[in-house]
């Protein structure tokens, strides 16, 4: 059994996401994406213990890479492709065409995102129906 099965974190994930609203003006699009950034702090503030079991830091950084963030993104792509339409969370992908500069502010006001270089993940729970 992993970390990531011991910890629960499916379940947590799936709570964490259906506390997000959908869209007040598009209820029909279904549950709203968020950014992988968003969801590690969503996840964080909610179950703390993770993180602490994890030992990381809620993003990486220049010298540490392996923060919340970014294992939350290699284990959620890892089984979406695995699982398909059969795991609860979907993901999709904001492209950084033409995205000169995005910033994320995470809690105490630091920046969890700079510039894209790259496309950045979406996630949301898989629309039901």
């Amino acid at each position: 059994m992993t970390l990531w099965d011991k910890l629960g974190m499916d379940d947590k994930l799936v709570k964490v996401l259906q506390e997000i609203p959908p869209g007040p003006d598009a209820p029909e699009f279904g549950p709203a994406y968020v950014t992988i950034h968003q969801l590690a702090v969503e996840l964080d503030q909610r179950f703390p213990e993770v993180r602490q079991q994890l030992d990381v830091p809620l993003g990486g950084g220049a010298t540490r890479h392996a923060g919340l963030v970014e294992l939350l993104g290699t284990e959620l792509v890892d089984k979406i492709k695995r699982y398909g339409d059969v795991y609860p969370i979907e993901a999709a992908q904001l492209s950084s065409v033409r995205f000169r500069e995005l910033r994320l502010r995470g809690p105490g006001g630091r920046d969890l995102v700079g510039a894209a270089k790259r496309d950045l993940p979406l996630i949301r729970l898989r629309p039901q129906g």
